[in-house]
């Protein structure tokens, strides 16, 4: 299995910029602009909510709750980060949230949304990848987090920080914590994670 490099993260200027025309519309009811944006985001914030809180019912109310806020607070967002950031910093919240609701120690990781495929169909690579799902769903929510939104969204540390709120020395040290699990439970053919993430 090719190991997996963070996402291209910086997105184009106009793509930044549209989003925050979007909210700036949605801040004053347009309805339209607000389904535009909920269309654009929507699929990455399920799957980054199922991989939080391991479950498809949860994962699927923690983003509509995530649109609900957005709706509801859009005239609050102030620009100073991207509006996917703002937005993933919501999830977030709500996804811990939901996980202590649910309090439960099994989790139900969807195989084929944790790992980019190689291609490949064989029973070696469906073995890895079910490895590596079991590996990831063994990690605690915040450490399984800064893996996602780092190798599965692409964002910067630094993003991560705002999204998580908290420093980004702490999310370096999430990052490391985690590789070291990650290391300790799979081979190193079965590690697929570039040790090189994005600052």
């Amino acid at each position: 299995m090719r190991p997996l490099k963070p996402v291209e993260s910086i997105p184009p200027q106009s793509v930044h910029l549209e989003d925050l025309q979007l909210l700036a519309c949605v801040a004053q009811g347009d309805l339209e602009a607000f389904e535009q944006f909920h269309r654009k985001y929507f699929p990455k914030l399920m799957q980054f909510a199922r991989r939080v809180t391991g479950d498809n019912e949860a994962a699927e109310e923690v983003t509509n709750d995530a649109f609900m806020v957005v709706w509801r607070t859009a005239d609050r967002f102030e620009g100073r980060s991207k509006a996917s950031t703002w937005l993933f910093g919501i999830a977030y919240r709500l996804s811990l949230k939901k996980r202590q609701k649910l309090a439960r120690h099994k989790e139900d990781i969807c195989i084929e949304d944790c790992v980019i495929s190689d291609g490949k169909d064989t029973a070696e690579s469906i073995i890895r990848q079910r490895d590596l799902a079991e590996a990831l769903g063994q990690l605690k929510p915040e450490l399984r987090a800064v893996v996602e939104l780092t190798y599965y969204n692409g964002y910067l540390y630094t993003e991560i920080s705002d999204i998580l709120g908290c420093p980004v020395g702490t999310v370096k040290t999430r990052m490391m914590t985690a590789r070291k699990h990650l290391r300790r439970i799979l081979s190193d053919e079965q590690f697929p994670f570039s040790e090189t993430a994005v600052a």
